[in-house]
């Protein structure tokens, strides 16, 4: 039996501007709202699950809302509101898997995968081609000290805050393993996006999120 990842949290305050100011966890994607899609990838891996940031969205099934403490900190802010709230609900050293709610096709392989290399570390991040990955990793509570000091710092690019932490990369031909397509990493940000997630979840049983089992094995401005 695969050990919980103790807490999800969903990342949704972002603005939106880029897909002209819609609310994008509320976007369907093959019929189903992004963060639904989302929260069924993630919620039977998980202990517990938090939305950070934005509206209510899964009051309706019993998932919190926690208010970004951070406003103006990006993707950052995000981050350290969850591990914050992770500090004081659930106790020191906890694990928090974030992930942002615009990820339509996330593939619970590669959570497991990623839930699998934390010994050692404080932050466990895939490394693709394309770069990392940061709003789909796990993070141990005790990385809340340096996000801190970044935010107070005014300098909000995640991965500058790797280099402070025991960070584990999760490499490009892993990740291939269980998602060979790497279409877990495709996130929604403008238009041309949806296109290109839609010729991407060709196939059968697109129209639903990932249901593999538990146990298998795009560029955000984070840099």
């Amino acid at each position: 039996m695969l050990e919980r990842i103790p807490l999800a949290a969903i990342l949704a305050g972002g603005k939106g501007r880029r897909m002209g100011g819609r609310d994008k966890a509320r976007m369907e994607f093959l019929g189903v709202p992004l963060i639904e899609r989302v929260r069924a990838a993630v919620e039977p891996l998980a202990g517990a699950v938090i939305v950070v940031g934005g509206k209510e969205y899964l009051a309706h099934r019993g998932i919190p809302t926690v208010p970004d403490r951070f406003p103006g900190a990006s993707a950052l802010g995000g981050i350290a509101t969850a591990l914050a709230w992770a500090r004081e609900n659930l106790g020191p050293g906890v694990w928090v898997l974030c992930l942002a709610c615009d990820m339509p096709l996330i593939r619970r392989g590669v959570l497991s995968l990623i839930w699998s290399r934390r010994d050692e570390a404080q932050v466990v991040v895939p490394r693709v081609e394309a770069g990392y990955e940061p709003l789909c990793a796990l993070y141990r509570e005790d990385a809340l000290e340096v996000l801190l000091e970044r935010i107070s710092a005014g300098d909000l690019g995640i991965l500058r805050a790797f280099s402070r932490l025991r960070t584990v990369e999760v490499g490009e031909e892993e990740v291939r393993r269980v998602d060979p397509d790497l279409r877990t990493f495709l996130n929604l940000n403008r238009p041309e996006d949806v296109e290109r997630a839609l010729s991407r979840a060709g196939g059968a049983g697109a129209s639903a999120p990932d249901s593999s089992p538990p146990g298998a094995a795009s560029r955000r401005g984070v840099g």
